[in-house]
């Protein structure tokens, strides 16, 4: 599940249970408490989303950063042991001879 998304969703669940919890506490009327707790639902979701969008473009600069110092030290150890080159493979099409060596039974 992508950053953003983790991050909305824990917000807004988290929020929305506390919006439960004082409503609960308070003994608000059950209408005004699922009011406010999906309210808060939303508003935290989208405000979490937003926050998760921020949060994975500027760890994912981060990330790529990181990668690039990893792909050259890679390509500097890779550069010290040369790798064996495979045969390249030769395409044969069929021809009639290929036929020959079939053969058709039936059941």
């Amino acid at each position: 599940m992508a950053l953003k998304l983790r991050i909305s969703l824990y917000l807004a669940l988290i929020t929305s249970s506390l919006t439960l919890l004082v409503g609960m506490h308070n003994s608000i009327t059950l209408t005004a408490m699922v009011n406010r707790t999906l309210v808060s639902l939303v508003f935290f979701a989208i405000l979490g989303f937003v926050c998760g969008q921020y949060a994975e473009r500027f760890l994912k600069e981060k990330l790529e950063e990181i990668e690039s110092k990893d792909m050259n030290i890679e390509s500097a150890n890779s550069d010290d042991e040369p790798e064996p080159e495979l045969p390249v493979a030769e395409f044969e099409p069929l021809n009639t001879k290929d036929f020959e060596n079939i053969t058709l039974t039936q059941k």
